[in-house]
């Protein structure tokens, strides 16, 4: 099989282009789905970004080039490249080459946060940190064919054990995935904790909630443990405290906006939930060194 033609892989996989305005959720319930290059500008397009995703899933360039912005960094995309998206991930821009073709595989993030693998958390960090790379032939072949068998099995619909055979499966591919970052990247290995585990969720949490609530108190809720307890595990696991989490994130949204959209400070303040542009300005300044406005001129 010719792993760089976009048509025969999907008439090898059997797939079918979702026939929706929102590709994201026909399959909102999946543990994984297949989303085809004809649909993205229904995800992601020069009109909708920056957009943070509250999903994770894999992207992999098959042919022609492009390059996407992700957390405020430019990768190039070409022939092998793998990008590795979690909750949280926001694209600042993607633009394709005429020609270009991909595979992209959506992730269901709540299985995700779930899974107890026994990659070091230090792992997860680095791939977030780190989320494209070129993959050499074998490493593109082998995650194409876990893929590949993934789609095959969950047409099984009508096996009594469809769903477990689904989990497993994606867990492969985790554990695929996993292995080309150690082996590229030298980690140390450890048991997947539950600190591990709410350090995930708090991230994910971030991902969908950060509009909400910048309060370390909401987030400790939501996991059902003390702020003070979130704040040790957060500080034990990454080195910065939940508040710096909290900031950074919020931080990285206001200048994707900034950087990236029309809207005006007043219209981002409301969209980041602070009570008045004065109080975003100041927050921002605090944080950046910078007005929104003197940030806004220095990405023209």
């Amino acid at each position: 099989m010719d792993y760089y033609n976009q048509e025969d892989m999907e008439n090898h996989y059997n797939l079918q282009s979702p026939n929706t305005a929102d590709p994201l959720q026909e399959y909102s319930n999946s543990l994984f789905a297949y989303i085809d290059s004809k649909d993205y500008d229904a995800i992601i397009n020069e009109e909708n970004v920056p957009r943070t995703f509250s999903r994770g899933g894999i992207f992999i360039c098959l042919e022609g080039e492009g390059y996407v912005i992700i957390n405020e960094h430019k990768y190039q995309l070409s022939p092998r490249t793998l990008c590795v998206a979690f909750p949280g991930t926001i694209i600042q821009a993607f633009k394709r080459e005429e020609g270009f073709k991909s595979y992209t595989l959506m992730i269901n993030t709540d299985f995700i946060s779930e899974l107890n693998t026994p990659t070091a958390n230090s792992l997860h960090l680095i791939m977030r940190e780190n989320p494209c790379m070129v993959l050499n032939q074998q490493q593109l072949d082998s995650i194409l064919q876990i893929c590949n068998m993934m789609h095959e099995r969950d047409t099984r619909t009508d096996h009594p054990f469809h769903t477990q055979i689904n989990r497993h499966m994606l867990t492969l591919l985790c554990y695929e995935l996993a292995g080309i970052y150690a082996k590229d990247i030298p980690v140390k290995r450890e048991p997947c904790s539950r600190q591990d585990i709410l350090f995930r969720r708090f991230l994910s949490l971030l991902a969908t909630d950060i509009t909400s609530s910048r309060e370390v108190q909401y987030y400790a809720d939501k996991l059902r443990i003390t702020p003070k307890y979130l704040t040790i595990i957060t500080r034990q696991i990454s080195g910065m405290s939940a508040t710096d989490w909290i900031t950074r994130s919020v931080i990285l949204n206001a200048k994707a906006l900034l950087g990236s959209t029309q809207l005006t400070v007043q219209k981002i303040s409301a969209r980041l939930n602070f009570p008045n542009p004065s109080f975003f300005g100041q927050y921002f300044l605090r944080h950046t060194g910078m007005t929104p406005k003197e940030f806004r001129r220095s990405q023209m």
